[in-house]
């Protein structure tokens, strides 16, 4: 695996690719851009030799970990991101980029994966402040829907993809069980977040009592294989009105729900959720049903869907300044801490508050009762 920027040179990346795609020569490269997170992220144009090209496109997005050292706390999540490459995405029809090339190092957790360049189908990335609407969003919910239904209620899920954590097992459920608390606190430094978190509301005791309740829900069937981070800047909108998922890194057997709910509380702004969040889970149930699953009856698929929101608001707390910029962790814990209000989802998980709970500004949706689908 390379480990440099330098590392990633013409006869590297001929190599890299020619396994999966023979007859591919590649005589130099062009790094157009490239961004350092948790993963390297480069966009290069490759200098194929005449007739050499093997199908490829003119511009690959080459994703892997050029630092001495891996700048995640579990590396394992590139695992989980490669196994999906080689053992899921084959079975797929959802909308997720096509992947090139893909290779992992058990001992180092070190990982390179070569995917389309998303740019070349005219893909939109949007954020949390992209102004999106219900029907922006609705192409999402059957992508997801999509995802979700070869896996549908399968008892065999934990045997069959051992390398996947659960809602209740794995490092990240460790995380939010046992350590959370530590970075809750650390995050709280920055004043804006004591703010949208709203803690004489949403005090820290209250959301660590819910997201064990929480693990404990999306542990209960119907399972499925998540993708398990789809807020909405891990999706993309295209031209034809198809909804994409990236960044497979946190995938694991739990329930539907999850995958759903962290969409639509990211992707929209107080009153757009509000106004369009049951035609949007109507939608995916929709899809499901035409995928030949058995979706759930709408009360059982509305209560689930509130159970969900303090697992929003725990991402955003959590996720430092340095990764996003205030102005986005701002809003998305706002409309999280928000959503919450609305749907009573501590109540749903059974969590009892300490105090009476705000009324926020405006019409709340109810939290539970019939709609258009029953």
């Amino acid at each position: 695996m390379p480990t440099r920027p330098e590392d990633v040179t013409a006869d590297w990346l001929t190599s890299f690719l020619a396994p999966r795609n023979p007859g591919v020569q590649i005589d130099d490269i062009a790094v157009l851009d490239s961004s350092q997170g948790a993963a390297t992220r480069l966009r290069v144009r490759p200098q194929y030799a005449p007739g050499r090209d093997a199908g490829l496109p003119p511009v690959l997005f080459v994703k892997t970990s050029l630092t001495r050292r891996m700048l995640v706390a579990d590396p394992h999540m590139y695992v989980t991101e490669v196994r999906f490459y080689e053992h899921l995405r084959p079975g797929l029809t959802c909308e997720t980029p096509q992947v090139y090339a893909w290779a992992l190092d058990e001992e180092t957790n070190r990982f390179a994966v070569v995917i389309e360049d998303l740019s070349l189908r005219s893909a939109a990335f949007p954020s949390a402040l992209s102004g999106l609407t219900a029907d922006d969003v609705e192409p999402l919910m059957r992508t997801i829907a999509r995802l979700h239904a070869p896996n549908w209620g399968r008892r065999d899920l934990e045997s069959s993809y051992p390398w996947l954590e659960t809602a209740t097992k794995g490092k990240a459920a460790t995380f939010w069980r046992d350590t959370a608390r530590e970075a809750f606190e650390i995050e709280l430094n920055d004043g804006y977040k004591s703010v949208a978190l709203d803690l004489e509301h949403h005090s820290l005791d209250l959301i660590l009592a819910a997201l064990p309740a929480l693990q404990v829900a999306n542990g209960e069937h119907p399972l499925t294989v998540l993708h398990g981070d789809t807020h909405i800047g891990n999706c993309y909108l295209l031209p034809d009105r198809t909804g994409g998922l990236l960044d497979w890194q946190l995938m694991r057997v739990a329930n539907w729900a999850n995958d759903v709910a962290y969409t639509i509380m990211t992707a929209l702004d107080v009153e757009q959720r509000r106004a369009g969040e049951r035609s949007l889970l109507e939608s995916y149930l929709d899809e499901l049903s035409s995928l030949g699953v058995d979706a759930p009856a709408w009360d059982e698929a509305w209560e689930r869907y509130r159970q969900q929101m303090p697992y929003g608001i725990a991402c955003w707390m959590v996720t430092p300044t340095a990764m996003y910029s205030e102005a986005l962790l701002d809003a998305l814990i706002r409309r999280c801490v928000v959503a919450a209000d609305d749907l009573d989802s501590y109540a749903a998980l059974g969590v009892q508050r300490s105090r009476s709970r705000r009324i926020t500004a405006g019409r709340r949706a109810p939290a539970s009762g019939s709609t258009a689908r029953g």
